[in-house]
Formats: C-alpha cells, sequence, structure tokens
C-alpha cells in the first residue's frame, strides 16, 4: 500500500471528497447561473434599443424646438452621406424581463413610407396585415408581442394597462419579424396636428457606406436644440448605465470569496486533524516535499473533479432555467458564457491557491519526532 497514494485518500476518506466537492459544484452553478442572467438581462434588452441604429439615425422634436424645420431636413437630404428621410410619429411599448424594463419603438407614418421603413429596417409581415393610416391599428414586433402576451385580434395600450407606455388603445392587426424589433402604428401620423413634441420626428436612413458620416451629420443637430438619437451616441448611453451589472458582478465576486473562506477553513480543519498522519510518514522517511506533493495534488484532483461536475451541472440548471424566464417571454436567454465558466473558474482556483498555502506551512511545523513519541 502506498501512503502516498491520492486514490487511496479518497478510497478511504469519501466523504470528505464528497463534502468538498458539494460545496465548490455548489458555488460554481450559482456564479454561473447568476451571470448567465445578468447576461440574459443585457442580452435582452440592448438589442431592443439599439439594434435599429445600425439602420438608420432619429432626430426628435424638443420643447425648445418643437418642430423640426423644413431647412433642416432639406439640408440632410442634400447631403452626400444621406439617403432619405422619413418624417414618423413615435410611440413606445413597454418591454419587461426579469431585472429590467425598457421601451421598444413604435412608428407612425404615411401608407407609402411604410413600406419604406419595411424595406429600409429589414422586417417582415410574418403574419396579418399592416395598420391602415389613421387607425388605432398595430403591427407589432414578434418578441415585443410575445413578451406582452398578444395576438392578432388583442387590445393593447394605456387604456387596458395602465403600466403600458403606448397611449390609448391600439388592435393588433399584424406581426412584424426583424432584429430592428419596430412596430408600426396606423395613428398618430406624423402629419397629425395632434401630436406634441417629443412624440414626432424623423429617421434618417444614410447612404451605403457612409453610415460613419451621416452619424456626425445627425450628431451635430443636439446643437440646435434637436434630440438625437445615433449608434454611437446610444452606445455611451448603455457603457454609462452598466453599473448595475458592475454591481451585479462584484456580488458574484464576493459570494465567491465567501464560499473560498469557508471552503478553506473546512480543508484547514480537515489537514490539520491528520497532523499525527503527517508526523508517522515524516518519521517513516518521507519528506516535507513529497508530502506537500501530495496534498497539492490531493486539492487539485477534488477541485478539478469539483469543477467538471459543477459546470456540468450548472450548464443544465440554466438550460432549464433561464430559457423560461427570457425566451418564453421574447427575451435573448443566455446559457452558454465564457465569462460565466470564467467566473466559476475562480472558486475552484482560490480554494486551490489559498488551502495550499496554510496546509503547507502546517506540514513545515508538525514534529515528527513528537508526533511519534505522544502516540
Amino acid at each position: 500500500m502506498n501512503p502516498l497514494s491520492t486514490i487511496n485518500f479518497f478510497r478511504h476518506n469519501k466523504r470528505k471528497l464528497l463534502s468538498n466537492v458539494i460545496i465548490i459544484v455548489v458555488a460554481i452553478c450559482l456564479v454561473y447561473l447568476m451571470e448567465c442572467f445578468v447576461a440574459s438581462i443585457a442580452g435582452s434588452i440592448y438589442p431592443l434599443d439599439a439594434n435599429r441604429f445600425h439602420y438608420g439615425m432619429v432626430v426628435v422634436s424638443t420643447s425648445a424646438v418643437p418642430e423640426i424645420p423644413r431647412e433642416t431636413i432639406e439640408e440632410l437630404e442634400s447631403s452626400d452621406s444621406i439617403d432619405v428621410t422619413v418624417p414618423i410619429a413615435i410611440e413606445k411599448i413597454t418591454f419587461s424581463v426579469p431585472g429590467s424594463t425598457t421601451h421598444t419603438a413604435a412608428f407612425g407614418c404615411s401608407a407609402e413610407d411604410q413600406k419604406l421603413l419595411l424595406d429600409r429596417f429589414q422586417m417582415k409581415l410574418s403574419s396579418g396585415r399592416l395598420p391602415e393610416e389613421g387607425t388605432n391599428e398595430l403591427a407589432i414586433d414578434k418578441n415585443v408581442a410575445l413578451n406582452n402576451k398578444l395576438q392578432i385580434g388583442s387590445q393593447v395600450g394605456s387604456k387596458h394597462d395602465k403600466t403600458q407606455s403606448l397611449t390609448g388603445d391600439y388592435r393588433v392587426v399584424g406581426i412584424l419579424e426583424s432584429d430592428s424589433h419596430i412596430s408600426l402604428i396606423g395613428s398618430p401620423t406624423s402629419g397629425d396636428k395632434s401630436i406634441k413634441y417629443g412624440d414626432s420626428g424623423i429617421v434618417v436612413f444614410p447612404r451605403t457606406g457612409r453610415f460613419e458620416g451621416a452619424e456626425k451629420e445627425v450628431a451635430a443637430l443636439n446643437s440646435q436644440g434637436l434630440l438625437v438619437w445615433t449608434l454611437e451616441l446610444y452606445n455611451r448611453t448603455y457603457a454609462k448605465n452598466q453599473q448595475t451589472f458592475q454591481i451585479l458582478d462584484m456580488m458574484v465576486i464576493l459570494a465567491i470569496l465567501a464560499m473560498v473562506i469557508c471552503l478553506v477553513c473546512s480543508n484547514y480543519a480537515q489537514h490539520f486533524s491528520r497532523k499525527s498522519e503527517i508526523g508517522v510518514l515524516g518519521a517513516l522517511g518521507y519528506t516535507r516535499r513529497q508530502l506537500t506533493a501530495r496534498t497539492f495534488r490531493e486539492v487539485i484532483v477534488t477541485n478539478l473533479i469539483a469543477l467538471i461536475i459543477g459546470l456540468l451541472i450548472a450548464i443544465l440548471l440554466t438550460s432549464a432555467i433561464i430559457p423560461r424566464l427570457f425566451d418564453d417571454i421574447g427575451g435573448t436567454g443566455i446559457v452558454f458564457y465564457g465569462k460565466a465558466a470564467i467566473m466559476s473558474v475562480l472558486a475552484p482556483l482560490f480554494t486551490g491557491v489559498f488551502v495550499l498555502i496554510p496546509v503547507r506551512r502546517l506540514i513545515r511545523s508538525v514534529d515528527a519526532v513528537s508526533i511519534v513519541e505522544q502516540n
């Protein structure tokens, strides 16, 4: 029998192995699930807000400039970087996922401009029809419809649901599919006199290969008192609002540290209880380096087993939980996530490092002669 055999030790100490593995597996599952949850929030909200700006920019009237000047529109349309502008009325539809709520765009325009928006935003009418101009009808994005539990024939609006951002009462007449996640409404349109500032504007579509130039020209309209949304400006705003996700990341790291401390204390207590064994082995002629190497193998093998089992269970749990929380309501659930896997590795990694340091000192401090004399 080899007293330094890692396999023999595990064979005779199955409960110790199991308890250490379970703690690490639980830590890995919690970390992986939390990271995928946070990533799913971002993956669900960001495309709804940002993707439309990959196709065009939006200029909105403000209290300072209640109506976009005709001269401004003509100047944009005469630019070499800009292809066409489309006047729109702007409404919003609430979109909620666990942990966050946003508002998706619903544009009202003429019947002719509807076709242009369908083409330029690469929207596809998957079922039903487009809303008729001047009516309270809605062709809603598929994901937004799923999120709000809507189908063709459903009624939606603040009249039916006070938490809904869409003002009034609309009937769903069509379902749209696109990665821009834009919905179309029949009323109001850009020409309605009842539209207030902030609810009307224009969509600016750039020429092919001139996107950056068009963005700069549109962004310059901020100086005229107009509200401008471009991809670059939105990404800046989004980056500033990442504090929530950073706080969640810090909570995950703190949770990892708490579990690591528990694991280190447990592992050290186990090795401290083996002082007699260490002393006897030392008396038999085994060097401190050999004893330290054995401890190193035990910790590495334990953590490696826990890491493999933990990641497998974490992915299975995430596959069962995240899609139900996000995909089933029109969001984007993320199951396979590199950052989550990396964060999960921290638990066994820190445990291994912080266990080996004190245990190495323990092995060096053991006096083999006194241990043998006591026994």
